[in-house]
């Protein structure tokens, strides 16, 4: 299996900047379906996304505890600082991401708007999720059928970069 670093490596023409893994020739991806077929195909992919979101414990736990708990701890800091300062502002964050980390929420928020985004964006985010399982090693071809991303979702999900990065696909989804 291909490996995706946990953590980026620097570039040692700049070492503040992180080097990025060069994304995957998107052109490939669907190509040769008319637009009645890509927008079946990619219907019918969004589905297998979505029952690999609600289904899969990977996926739950890390929306669990990337969503839930920087929200804990940047609410924390904002009543910190109101209250202490700076310093306040500090302890607030830090308090706020322990009871975070001690709180279990619910997910299926993110996973409903992903669920309701229109054709345009539901398309825009099977091309970042099919990027993502490419990156870790799946062929364009592999990801052009329901059955395809299913299996290649399941494939990479013991990979945290591969789960992080369709996390963030979906939040940039209903975010931007």
């Amino acid at each position: 299996a291909h490996a995706i670093p946990a953590t980026m490596a620097t570039s040692a023409d700049s070492p503040n900047e992180p080097d990025i893994p060069d994304l995957p020739n998107m052109d490939d991806y669907m190509n040769g379906y008319d637009d009645d077929e890509r927008e079946r195909r990619s219907s019918e992919t969004h589905g297998e996304l979505i029952r690999f979101l609600t289904q899969s414990k990977e996926m739950r736990t890390t929306a669990k505890s990337s969503l839930k708990q920087s929200l804990y701890a940047g609410g924390g800091a904002l009543a910190g600082s109101f209250i202490g300062g700076p310093v306040g502002g500090l302890l607030g964050g830090v308090v706020g991401s322990v009871v975070g980390y001690l709180q279990s929420d619910e997910y299926d928020g993110l996973v409903l708007a992903v669920l309701k985004l229109e054709e345009t964006r539901k398309q825009t985010l099977m091309k970042e999720v099919a990027a993502v399982l490419m990156i870790a090693g799946a062929q364009a071809r592999q990801l052009e059928s329901a059955d395809g991303i299913r299996e290649q979702l399941y494939r990479f999900a013991d990979q945290e970069a591969v789960r992080d990065g369709v996390w963030k696909a979906c939040v940039s989804s209903v975010t931007t």
